[in-house]
Formats: structure tokens, C-alpha cells, sequence
């Protein structure tokens, strides 16, 4: 194992096998609401900050959010019913409902509780910039100010922060605001100026633990096409040169983020503004388990999760954590009462230390073809469509590399698993249910 590869794992033990979080101070008192900033990337995998682990991406800013803010190592999209995963992701977030109780991403209309509209109400001025596709449109109209930048290559990350700054300087008096910036970065095709590009020789990039040149089995969606991004069988050279193109892009939008702070920091609001860096989801990037895309449910689909301002400790948490669960934290950093149709778990009690986590269990699922359950040590992957399962001891293996399904001294584990995972989807609303639970 490499020297880089050794850190960028230990990184990754850090943030996900601690059993309690960790916090250094207090949060700082409140004294009225803040501004909130929210960062949304695309397809921004967990591991791809260097302040978490990844000693090879550049990304100066977010590690100072890191340094000053709350980090979450185990933070999941549900997963979503279409090959374009960002869809119901930005669906669920924007209206704290999970996978399978969301409205239709293309409905005209949507009556229930929405983040913009929960915060119009609250008095706060709101503005979403981002890309107008592959999200949640009915959300998107609600803003006070709707800023549509679909995808503009190298362009993309500047003319988004662009927008952002002009409101930011253009935003007088004490009303609060709130600021959702989800552009398409670094969503394909990936595009970045050519001074992020030198930042990286994809000959010095390393790969992980888990490539693989082809995925070992048909998980059902092997077609799409985030899998055609690269001809199959998967090689090193190939696979460093995207990753190279994915950190560039990365490292773009860290700039742009800075400019962002920089403006707040110059309008005396950085330290009354709460901000929250994440992602809709990741993705397998880079070859991982053979593949490129967001359409599985293995570790790389995990998004990253920073929060820092006022109210926000130092520390981080290995807590099992949906996208969907901002909704009711947000609210609460915004002294918002929380709307009842919103299901995920406020994660202010991790933050103030009162809890080590919000859940035993965390589910998820894609299309017909797979489904998802993990504790804090154990995965189990399902696969509908050929009956086939993978069971993995995260604690020992957290690059998903040794299946334990077939162990016969795993037997019991695995058939508690299977349980769980169709306690989950009933508990949610999944009638895919198990065929083999006697098994």
C-alpha cells in the first residue's frame, strides 16, 4: 500500500468507525437567526477532501471548514427509482421525505413543506443558484430568487459562485438570508480550467484498494450510462486520468467556495452564517469495484457533510446519517419549527455532544436491482434480480473487498441481516421485499 493510499484509508477509519463523536469545544451562542449557506455538489464522493484523509485533492477552503466545523463520515442519499440518482437525492433533501414518500421530481406543483418555502415563511430572503435538471424544480420556483445555470463546462463553478456573490453584495439590512448554491460539479463531463487541471499527473494518482477492471457479477444496471464514460475492461491509465479530471474539477469549486467566504468574511457575515458543504451523492469514480457511476449502493456512494458557524461545534461523528436528515437540523440552526411531514432525525444532538447517533440502521435501495442495509460495523447488498447477496464487515474491510455471504460461520449473521433489511423496507415503504429470508 502506498504512502498516499495508507493516509486517505486511515482518513476514512477516522471518520467511520468512531464510535462517538467528537468535540473539541462548545458551540458558540446564538443570539439571533443566522444566514445560512448551503453547498450542494454533484457527485462529490465522501473521500475527496484532503482535511478528511485524501492527501492527493487539493481543496484548501473546504479544509477550513473542517478545521473550524463538524464533519459526518457515514452521510447516504437513499438511493433513488431512476439511473439519474441527483433527482430524488435533491428531492428528498428539499422536502425531508425519504425515497420511497417523495413527490414526483417533475410534478408542476408540490403542496407540501419545502426547505425555501419552511424558511420564506421563517423571514429569511432566499436564493437557489444551480443546475435547473435533475433535481426538484417545484422547490427551485419557491426561492425568493431562482438562478438557473444549467451546465456550462469550465465555466460552470465561476459563473455559480458569480451569482452567489452579487446577491451577497447586493443583501442589505438584518433580514437573514438563506443560500442554496448546488451547481453540476463536478457532475460529467468533467471540465475544469487548465490551472486545476495541472494541479494533477495522473500517472502520480493512486487507485484504491478496490478496482477492479469489470464489476465480478451483472448487479443489474451495468448499462447505464455512467458505466460507458470508459471502455471496459477498466485500466489504471484510464481510470487515473479521470480521477485527475474529477479532483480538478473538485478543486475548482473549492476556489469558488473560497471567493464565496471571502465575500461573507468581508461583509462582517462569516461569523453569523451557518455553512453546510455536502453532496447529492457519490460515486464509483476511479474504477472502484469495476465501476464508474452513482448506480449502486457500495461505500463510494456516500456524500461528504461539514457544517460550521455559529451554533456549530468543533468535532466529527461516524453516525449513520441520510441527506434528508438537514432538513430538520436546518431548521433547527435557523430557530425554524420543524414541519411533521419532515422524517429525518435532527443531528443538533450529535453536535452538542448529547448523542453518539440518530439510528441503529440506514437503508437504501436502486431501482428494482439492489438494496442496502448497514449498522455501524455490517453491510449487507442484495441483488433482487439474480437473488444474490454481499455481506461485508465493514470494521475489517471498509474498501468492501471480502464477501462474507458464503461463510459457512456467517450463516446467522447473514439471516439476521436479510431480516433487518425487511424490517427496513417495510419501515419505509418498500414493497421489493426479500425472497430468501429463510435462507
Amino acid at each position: 500500500m502506498t504512502l498516499h493510499r495508507s493516509f486517505a484509508a486511515l482518513g476514512m477509519l477516522i471518520l467511520t468507525q468512531c464510535p462517538a463523536p467528537s468535540v473539541a469545544e462548545p458551540p458558540p451562542p446564538v443570539s439571533r437567526k443566522p444566514n445560512v449557506l448551503f453547498i450542494l455538489a454533484d457527485d462529490q464522493r465522501f473521500d475527496t477532501i484532503h482535511a478528511l484523509g485524501n492527501h492527493e485533492v487539493r481543496t484548501p477552503n473546504l479544509d477550513k471548514l473542517v478545521k473550524r466545523g463538524f464533519a459526518f463520515g457515514n452521510v447516504y442519499c437513499q438511493g433513488g427509482m431512476v439511473p439519474a440518482v441527483c433527482t430524488p437525492s435533491r428531492t428528498m433533501l428539499l422536502t425531508g421525505r425519504s425515497l420511497f414518500r417523495i413527490p414526483a421530481p417533475a410534478a408542476k406543483s408540490y403542496d407540501g413543506p419545502m426547505l425555501p418555502t419552511v424558511l420564506n415563511q421563517a423571514g429569511y430572503a432566499t436564493l437557489h443558484v444551480g443546475k435547473p435538471g435533475n433535481s426538484f424544480p417545484s422547490a427551485h420556483r419557491a426561492f425568493g430568487k431562482n438562478i438557473s445555470i444549467p451546465h456550462r463546462g469550465e465555466q460552470t463553478s465561476q459563473l455559480a459562485a458569480d451569482a452567489v456573490i452579487d446577491f451577497l453584495r447586493g443583501h442589505k439590512g438584518e433580514q437573514p438570508f438563506f443560500v442554496y448554491l448546488a451547481p453540476s460539479v463536478p457532475h460529467d463531463p468533467r471540465v475544469a480550467p487548465k490551472e486545476f487541471r495541472e494541479m494533477y499527473d495522473p500517472a502520480k494518482l493512486t487507485l484504491s484498494k478496490n478496482f477492479l477492471p469489470r464489476h465480478p457479477f451483472d448487479n443489474g444496471e451495468l448499462d447505464v450510462r455512467d458505466e460507458k464514460l470508459a471502455p471496459l475492461p477498466r485500466t489504471p491509465e484510464v481510470m487515473k486520468r479521470q480521477l485527475a479530471d474529477y479532483y480538478a474539477c473538485i478543486s475548482c469549486l473549492d476556489h469558488h467556495v473560497g471567493r464565496i467566504l471571502d465575500v461573507l468574511k468581508e461583509a462582517g457575515r462569516l461569523e453569523d452564517t451557518v455553512l453546510v458543504y455536502s453532496s447529492d451523492q457519490g460515486l464509483a469514480v476511479g474504477g472502484r469495484h469495476g465501476l464508474m457511476g452513482k448506480q449502486n449502493l457500495y461505500e463510494h456512494f456516500k456524500s461528504p457533510l461539514i457544517l460550521a458557524g455559529p451554533g456549530v461545534p468543533h468535532g466529527n461523528s461516524a453516525a449513520l446519517v441520510y441527506l434528508f436528515d438537514l432538513f430538520p437540523t436546518l431548521c433547527e440552526l435557523a430557530g425554524v419549527p420543524t414541519p411533521k411531514e419532515a422524517e429525518g432525525a435532527n443531528l443538533m444532538p450529535i453536535l452538542k455532544g448529547e448523542k453518539s447517533r440518530v439510528r441503529e440502521w440506514l437503508f437504501a435501495a436502486y431501482r428494482d436491482c439492489q438494496r442496502m442495509v448497514r449498522d455501524e460495523r455490517w453491510k449487507l447488498l442484495w441483488y433482487p434480480k439474480i437473488d444474490r447477496y454481499q455481506l461485508f464487515d465493514l470494521a475489517d474491510d471498509p474498501w468492501e473487498v471480502h464477501d462474507l455471504s458464503g461463510r459457512p460461520e456467517q450463516a446467522a449473521h447473514l439471516r439476521a441481516m436479510k431480516e433487518r433489511l425487511a424490517e427496513q423496507q417495510r419501515a419505509f415503504g418498500d414493497n421489493r421485499a426479500p425472497s430468501s429470508v429463510r435462507n
